[in-house]
């Protein structure tokens, strides 16, 4: 697998993941939908509190995806650069569940 087809692999990973847990968030706060702040407040907890869960739930479904082509080398790299800004991390998520809202919930 390329490096470019790793990374989005990751990304779709990482969205599969963000995703999980904004429709948690949204169940077991009974909304349809995150205000502004709220989307800020979600995503700020997600990176804060869950990091390393996250990060370990990438690796561990590129593991069980890739099986023995997993390289543990590119996928740690491509890890440190994702997450190197982790504010621009943030910010990439944030616009994207805001997208999600305006173009698949009713306003």
């Amino acid at each position: 697998m390329s490096d470019r087809n790793l990374t989005n692999l990751i990304k779709d990973i990482i969205f599969y993941y963000v995703k999980y847990y904004y429709e948690k968030h949204l169940k077991d706060n009974k909304v349809d939908k995150l205000n502004n702040e709220d989307v800020n407040t979600f995503v700020d907890a997600l990176f804060n509190t869950n990091l390393n869960k996250f990060k370990k739930y990438i690796r561990d479904s590129l593991k069980k995806n890739q099986g023995d082509n997993y390289n543990s080398i590119v996928v740690e790299n491509i890890l440190l650069e994702i997450f190197d800004d982790v504010e621009f991390a943030k910010n990439r998520l944030i616009t994207e569940i805001n997208t999600f809202q305006d173009t698949n919930i009713n306003k």
